[in-house]
């Protein structure tokens, strides 16, 4: 969530001042730090083993050649770690190098199935690959189009109970139209 991911980023910062800090503090203190994440006992070991990692393989923790990468090789790079998916993968080069790689979290592949852009069977990881696909090669409106799902996923098609009655989409709509329309 991304209260919660501003909210661990900055406190991990303040709290260890630096990411070679962090990388190098008690693993316990990490996850204390973020407690406010789902699973911050998985995360916190896992962010550390990342960044040994990345220390001994490149020098230092800096990862701004990456953004000089072709968007596949930096995508492949960040993805041999464990812990790192395609979510993450593409939230990074997305965001920190404007790569056009679109990250697909919960809201963005809810909207995307009940749209029928991607099949009600496709997981969240399939979907980054088929989604992409049908968007043009541009940061940019790869970066709308998440945010546009993903508040839209937020407010109007929501979990639970969707919000149709508000949604300016139902004429393209799949689930609308096959669900809601019906009855």
């Amino acid at each position: 969530r991304d209260e919660q991911t501003a909210a661990a980023y900055s406190a991990l910062l303040k709290r260890f001042g630096s990411w070679e800090a962090l990388r190098d503090a008690p693993t316990s203190e990490v996850q204390a730090t973020i407690a406010n994440v789902n699973w911050p006992e998985v995360k916190a070991p896992r962010l550390q083993a990342i960044m040994r990692q990345i220390t001994e393989e490149r020098g230092d923790l800096n990862l701004d050649f990456l953004c000089e990468l072709p968007v596949a090789e930096a995508a492949a790079w960040l993805n041999r770690f464990d812990g790192v998916g395609p979510k993450t993968t593409a939230c990074v080069l997305l965001f920190s190098c404007r790569l056009p790689l679109l990250p697909v979290d919960v809201h963005v592949h809810r909207v995307s199935g009940r749209l029928g852009l991607i099949g009600k069977k496709v997981t969240a990881d399939n979907a980054h690959a088929l989604l992409q696909a049908l968007l043009p090669n541009d940061a940019r409106a790869i970066y709308d189009f998440h945010k546009g799902l993903l508040r839209h996923g937020q407010r109007v098609c929501v979990y639970e109970y969707p919000r149709c009655g508000k949604c300016v989409l139902t004429d393209v709509c799949d689930y609308y139209q096959t669900v809601v329309k019906p009855q």
